[in-house]
């Protein structure tokens, strides 16, 4: 079977996305590849398509249970023997699959990689050696990347063990050019074909909202909630007690929410997530514990409500937005609070466990507060949004894309130089008494506050005490933000950052020279995005859609899988603007294979002839 009549038999598309011929060219040519390309572009199927033509199994390295099952879930559905192992299931249960592996049975298995150092797994890879590995989010086994998982780095160890090395394709949707090389070197892949898309997603829409606090963002996110009319979407928070106040808040005001966090038990975390894909919720309040693997593909906006802790995570999460090609939101409700919360939570985390020694971990601490860094100025630049995550991913971008909050907001080139002064002579002021302190602080130094830390501190005596007394804290925060962002201060980082001098600061205090930056403005464009293009609007029937859509969910309750993996929006959309009456032209539906014809053609078929039949009555009555 060739990689086409695959696509086409059990997907039911005819022509690949872009970059996916060329990587899955290459696997089935027997190179090791590399693809990195945004969530969203359709990475999964570089390796699907693979293994249903190569013969034998493949088996999926992925590091999350909800990740592993969703696309099992999927695959089988479109015919495809699929299984994954994970320690959620008992050992009947593992036996049976493992039954099934011994005789061949499946086309793909997908483990977590700790499962690859068990006797049962290594005992099967030896006894029938895969014929390909896939490594989803390849960027785990970088200690650069934001995902460090130590048990990725002894992969390589068990295929030098197989009689026959496979082929191996990794594959990640963040990854800047360090981490990639990573990927490369310690999973020893051998002169891989790296195919780097761009990671630009032109139908989402960035926006950064500067607040004040949680009070702020709280009266921001409701007002935005119901500007979006009932749409789908994800609020992300940092903290599981956040997650629970905000769900709280949103069901007290009347708005269909639930919540996930890894605080809850796991039946509750399953309820809740089944409830989101089968739209018996439309929000989902959630930590980053949820969303990997959720190919939900009618989410119009993800929010966050606090900063992550660094711009691959928030380029991940936001990337859940808009997969079916509609336009979509992505908004982040930005305080200097967050920067607090997230070099706490990098200071006392130890996600590698015992795994790593002191130094190994001081330095994957060290790596997270340099992305979190770089999130900051991310939420804090006045600069086109989206050019500046893509020139972090190392992609060249114009100045601007006319679809993010800075380049919508009619921001002009404004001068500050005499406010800058004022910030920098303080700090200044400050380090000649040998003291440094954090934002916080010189804002309420400029300010001209009676706060008793800054009084016993002797603060109140310095030249610059009260000299910015009518600029509100928070346009303090961010002009001292902008400063550290454009080079003229430093930010140390760590746990508890203070704000120092460097020499560029002496273009500001001695040299006197013009400080003129680009500002942002505090309002973001929160306008109506349609659900889907015009395009789409003016050949879709919309009353068809919505019986098609209902027909969706009965059959999707029956089979007990989300509605999005009977079929897509977008296939749903095709079928109503091309209302197909027999089988072979309900085939040519972008998005129907071979078995989803099997199961699901006659039902939508009559679905179709049952419409139009009542419509042609009710047109006769009329006239």
């Amino acid at each position: 079977m060739t990689s086409k009549e695959a696509l086409k038999k059990y997907f039911g598309y005819t022509q690949f996305r872009p970059h996916q011929g060329e990587l899955i060219g290459q696997i089935l040519a027997g190179r090791d590849v590399l693809g990195v390309m945004p969530t969203g572009a359709g990475k999964s199927l570089c390796y699907q398509i693979p293994a249903l033509c190569l013969p034998g199994w493949t088996l999926v390295v992925s590091p999350l249970i909800s990740l592993m099952q969703d696309q099992v879930a999927a695959l089988e559905q479109a015919g495809v023997p699929a299984a994954c192992l994970h320690s959620a299931q008992n050992e009947a249960e593992q036996r049976r699959i493992y039954a099934h592996a011994y005789r061949g049975e499946f086309r793909l298995l997908y483990a977590a990689p700790e499962r690859l150092e068990t006797p049962g797994f290594r005992n099967l890879c030896l006894e029938h050696p895969p014929a390909l590995v896939a490594v989803d989010e390849a960027h785990c086994i970088s200690q650069w990347g934001q995902d460090f998982r130590p048990s990725y780095l002894r992969l390589p160890a068990l295929l030098e063990t197989l009689p026959v090395r496979p082929r191996v394709a990794a594959f990640t949707a963040t990854a800047t050019t360090i981490v990639r090389q990573d990927i490369e070197r310690l999973l020893c892949l051998r002169d891989p074909f790296t195919l780097v898309s761009s990671f630009d997603r032109p139908n989402l829409y960035f926006g950064v909202r500067s607040t004040t606090g949680p009070r702020d963002k709280k009266q921001i996110l409701l007002h935005y909630l119901e500007k979006q009319h009932g749409k789908s979407g994800i609020i992300y928070c940092s903290t599981r007690k956040t997650v629970d106040e905000i769900c709280t808040m949103l069901h007290e005001s009347g708005f269909a929410a639930g919540r996930y966090h890894a605080g809850m038990e796991g039946s509750e975390r399953q309820q809740m997530q089944e409830a989101f894909l089968y739209d018996r919720i439309t929000i989902m309040v959630a930590t980053n514990a949820f969303g990997m693997g959720i190919d939900k593909s009618n989410i119009a906006f993800v929010l966050h409500f606090n900063m992550p802790q660094d711009l691959e995570s928030y380029y991940q999460e936001a990337g859940r937005a808009g997969r079916d090609g509609a336009p979509a939101e992505c908004l982040l409700l930005y305080s200097s609070q967050d920067v607090r919360t997230a070099e706490f939570l990098i200071s006392h985390s130890r996600e590698a466990g015992d795994e790593l020694d002191e130094d190994a971990q001081t330095h994957v601490i060290e790596q997270a507060r340099k992305r979190l860094q770089q999130m900051t100025f991310y939420s804090t630049t006045s600069d086109c949004l989206r050019r500046f995550f893509l020139r972090y991913f190392g992609e060249d971008a114009p100045l601007r894309c006319e679809n993010c909050s800075n380049c919508l907001s009619g921001q002009t080139l404004q001068d500050i130089t005499v406010q800058a002064q004022k910030i920098v002579s303080c700090v200044f002021r400050l380090q000649q008494r040998g003291r440094t302190v954090g934002k916080s602080m010189i804002s309420e130094i400029l300010r001209g506050s009676k706060s008793e830390r800054l009084l016993q501190s002797g603060f109140d005596s310095l030249s610059t005490y009260g000299i910015m007394k009518d600029v509100p804290r928070r346009t303090l925060i961010y002009l001292i933000e902008l400063l550290v962002q454009q080079g003229y201060l430093t930010d140390s980082g760590g746990e508890y950052p203070v704000i120092r001098l460097n020499p560029k600061s002496n273009e500001v205090i001695r040299k006197h020279l013009p400080v003129i930056v680009r500002l942002r403005a505090d309002i973001v464009n929160t306008r109506e995005t349609p659900e889907q293009s015009a395009a789409s609007n003016s050949e879709t029937d919309s009353g068809l859609y919505e019986r098609l859509s209902k027909l969706r969910a009965h059959l999707a309750a029956r089979a007990g899988v989300p509605a999005y993996i009977i079929f897509t929006n977008a296939t749903l959309r095709e079928i109503a603007a091309r209302a197909p009456h027999t089988i072979p032209t309900f085939l040519e539906v972008p998005g129907v294979g071979e078995n989803k014809l099997k199961r699901y053609g006659r039902d939508f078929l009559q679905c179709i002839a049952d419409y139009e039949k009542e419509r042609q009555l009710t047109d006769t009555g009329q006239s």
